[in-house]
Formats: structure tokens, sequence, C-alpha cells
């Protein structure tokens, strides 16, 4: 698993300590029925991403979102693409064979996408300004995830430095599985109210997925790299979501 940064939950910590210090206690009641109680937005973060990043990002959950107020509770539903991978031609690599003059390397890489489902709820506590919410989904999609790896041949030069050269050694390999995608995910939030019509909301967005396997779209293995595909849980916890909403 990809190593997870803590800026945003950092930053999403103190976020939450300044707003709770700035709410009146007295007034600790959100208005029983909302009169706009239609809520529609997306996740912007891969926008705020790539303005603040100057490296391609390829870990991105782009979707669209529908809410429903019931006073202290939101229904709600979604539709999302998420996407894993390294702007580098490679994840890793090792070395598989060599001599006295060269070395043979192998580079491995992986990327997935998958398309989800969810749909759940989320409790709301809040004020007049801003209100923090505790949310669950369940989660139904589908995915696919692409493996790969090919050789390079290093080979000594006069100074004594592997330099690589353009031969072809005829050794790649490629995986593209597809798979039945379940889940959950719970949400921990704070909703800044803009006005009357729009909602920033940022989040934290844990989730466990089981991947079903269902078949290989591709399989080259020549190297004999690869395992018979099984089933597999996977739990993430490095989502952010900022979420801009339209309420109406």
């Amino acid at each position: 698993m990809k190593k997870i940064s803590l800026i945003p939950f950092l930053v999403f910590i103190t976020f939450i300590s300044t707003a709770q210090e700035n709410i009146d206690y007295e007034d600790d009641t959100i208005v029983p029925i909302e009169s706009q109680r239609n809520y529609f937005g997306t996740n912007i973060s891969p926008l705020m991403t790539g303005i603040i990043s100057e490296r391609n990002n390829y870990d991105i959950k782009v979707n669209v979102l529908y809410k429903r107020n019931y006073g202290e509770k939101n229904l709600r539903f979604s539709l999302n693409h998420l996407t894993e991978g390294n702007d580098l031609q490679y994840d890793y690599y090792q070395p598989t064979s060599s001599n006295d003059t060269s070395i043979t390397r192998r580079y491995f890489n992986s990327s997935y996408y998958h398309y989800d489902l969810r749909f759940g709820f989320e409790e709301l506590r809040g004020f007049s300004g801003s209100r923090v919410h505790v949310g669950l989904d369940g989660i139904i999609g589908f995915g696919s995830q692409h493996l790969g790896y090919f050789n390079k041949l290093f080979v000594l030069d006069s100074i004594g430095n592997y330099m690589p050269t353009d031969l072809n050694l005829n050794n790649e390999g490629e995986r593209i599985s597809n798979y039945l995608i379940t889940g959950l995910d719970v949400s921990f939030g704070i909703d800044w109210v803009l006005n009357e019509a729009f909602i920033f909301t940022m989040q934290i967005t844990p989730q466990f997925n089981y991947y079903i396997f269902r078949n290989n779209e591709s399989l080259i293995d020549p190297a004999n790299e690869y395992a018979e595909p099984i089933n597999y849980a996977d739990f993430k916890l490095g989502y952010f979501d900022v979420n801009l909403i339209y309420r109406f």
C-alpha cells in the first residue's frame, strides 16, 4: 500500500478544533427541517490538488453526490470514480541476473481504477455557521487492476558505472484483472455554511473494501511472476474529500 500523508489529516483536525472553539454552546441544535432540503455537490479535491501540486496526481476520487435533509440527519447517495497509480514508469525493481559486465533488472508497475455506488446517511451536530457530521455508506461497484513488468539491461562502462541499454529483452508482462467490489465507508467531517445556497464540506473518509475476482481481461506472463488472482480485502485511510454542495 502507498504511504498516507498526514498533512490533510492534521489540517482537518486543526480546522475542527478551531471551529469548535467558536461555537455558541447556548444554541446547540440545528433547524429541525431545513428550508433547502436537497443537496447536490461534487468532490473538488482533485482540482485543488492539481493547482497546488506540480506533480501529476494519479490518486483521484471524483464523484457526484445527492443528499436529502431530515433535520439532524441526511440521507446520501453518490457515484464515485477512483484511480490509484504512479506518475513514474515503475513502482519498484529487482535484479534478475548479473555477471562481471552487466546487470538485468525487472521493473514492476501497478495501477487500478473502480466505479462504485454508495448509499447511506450522516448524523449532523451543528450551528448557524458550521457543523460536524459522522456518516456511514454501503459500497457496491466494479473495478480493474493493472499490473505490468519489463526488463532492462545495464552494461558496465569504462569508468565503472552501469548504464542502461536500448536492447529489447522480449520479456514484458501484463495482467488486467476485473473485480466486483463491496464495502463500507465512514466519514468524519465538518460543514462550513457559506450562505443559504452553498456549503463547503471537508471530511476524512476511511473505507473498507472486499474485492471479488471475476476474470482476467488480459494475461501475458513469460517470466511467471503472477500467482492466480484471489479475492482480497483492502482498507484505505487516506481519502480526504473536499465537497462543494449546492442546496435547493
